[in-house]
């Protein structure tokens, strides 16, 4: 059995990591606004120069985008892999008509691919937990591109 498969069983042995629900579109939708929120105040601590914390709350906007197609898929996740997990099984499942890599762009399970090209999650995690307070803006204007993108899809999946 495939490591995604097991990580997916893995996932769905403890709720406190990902639960099996109703589709919710509503709540899908609730995500969205949270992400456009977001995406708002991305763009206000940028005008601020609060650069790390604009690339902090730029990947939770990515991140309830995703989550709002698990809602909608019929899934409640409080865990980031486990939530990268179920996005790639229904792609690879030809359930959910995604590109693979604005899913890979923001979080992979591929230790080997994350040595050379870290991932948007990876990036927050050290501005988070850094003690630098600068950032390169490049990356901030990348993850702006990427929230935009994955905010467009999500509402197309939504209206699937």
């Amino acid at each position: 059995m495939p490591q995604i498969d097991e990580h997916l069983k893995w996932c769905l042995k403890d709720p406190k990591r990902l639960i099996k629900t109703k589709p919710d579109l509503n709540l899908a939708q609730k995500h969205v606004k949270k992400s456009e929120y977001n995406y708002g105040a991305v763009q206000t601590l940028e005008r601020l120069k609060i650069y790390d914390w604009a690339f902090n709350i730029g990947f939770y906007a990515i991140y309830h985008c995703f989550l709002a197609i698990l809602v909608k898929y019929g899934y409640e996740s409080r865990n980031q892999a486990c939530t990268t997990t179920v996005l790639i099984t229904l792609i690879n499942e030809k359930k959910l008509d995604l590109d693979k890599d604005l899913v890979t762009q923001f979080d992979t399970l591929d230790v080997e691919k994350n040595i050379t090209n870290p991932t948007v999650r990876e990036s927050r995690e050290i501005s988070t937990y850094g003690v630098e307070t600068s950032i390169d803006l490049q990356q901030l204007k990348k993850i702006k591109e990427l929230i935009l993108k994955v905010q467009r899809e999500t509402i197309r999946i939504l209206q699937e």
